[in-house]
């Protein structure tokens, strides 16, 4: 799957390429919550199809085998936080309140996602490794999402220093260490107030000078 297609696409909010039907659904659903209740390393594609009340035969035809109907899932879910995160930031034309307001929204989508927080909680090292799967697709997808905000910043003659890419990938990278790494010290991102004031005194010098 091209990412950044995907993403272009996210952004015009149109299509993705994953199924969205109401069968789809259900399954990537009882994916989710099986994730959720039992972690991801007793995610089945019997437990899957009992929990959505279909055939196995029927969650093999819509996704293939466990690793794939894993990787849709991961893939879904990014996607509903990238649209979470537009939401965040959609009306405001200054890249220092889009990257605090994202940087926070980001953060407050990954705390409630009952995946993410048991993952990170109590099997971390499974989060890394959804996170590396199919050449590390999971970190592309935030790499490129945050690189395409770049970009359309670019597009309407801001910040046209910065490399998309690079900061794409930090942006994600840094993510990613929060979420799993979420003890803090000299850095307090738990509440919203706090990551807004991180963002705005440590990331917006650092990304975009």
């Amino acid at each position: 799957m091209d990412l950044g297609a995907v993403l272009g696409q996210a952004f015009a909010g149109g299509a993705t390429g994953l199924p969205e039907d109401a069968t789809a659904t259900k399954i990537l659903d009882a994916a989710v919550a099986t994730c959720a209740a039992h972690g991801i390393g007793e995610l089945t594609i019997d437990g899957v199809a009992r929990r959505a009340g279909v055939n196995r035969v029927t969650v093999y035809r819509r996704f293939g085998d466990r690793d794939a109907l894993l990787h849709a899932m991961t893939l879904r879910e990014g996607e509903r936080m990238a649209h979470g995160i537009l939401q965040a930031i959609d009306g405001l034309e200054d890249p220092v309140e889009q990257l605090v307001e994202g940087f926070a929204a980001a953060l407050r989508l990954a705390e409630a996602h009952p995946v993410v927080r048991r993952t990170a909680q109590h099997e971390p090292q499974d989060l890394i490794a959804a996170g590396l799967a199919d050449d590390a697709a999971l970190l592309r997808l935030g790499s490129t999402f945050a690189a395409t905000g770049v970009r359309r910043l670019q597009d309407a003659g801001r910040a046209t220093h910065l490399d998309p890419d690079a900061v794409g990938e930090t942006m994600a990278r840094l993510f990613a260490s929060f979420v799993l790494l979420p003890a803090q010290h000299a850095i307090d991102v738990r509440t919203q107030a706090g990551a807004r004031d991180y963002a705005r005194r440590t990331l917006v010098p650092l990304l975009l000078g």
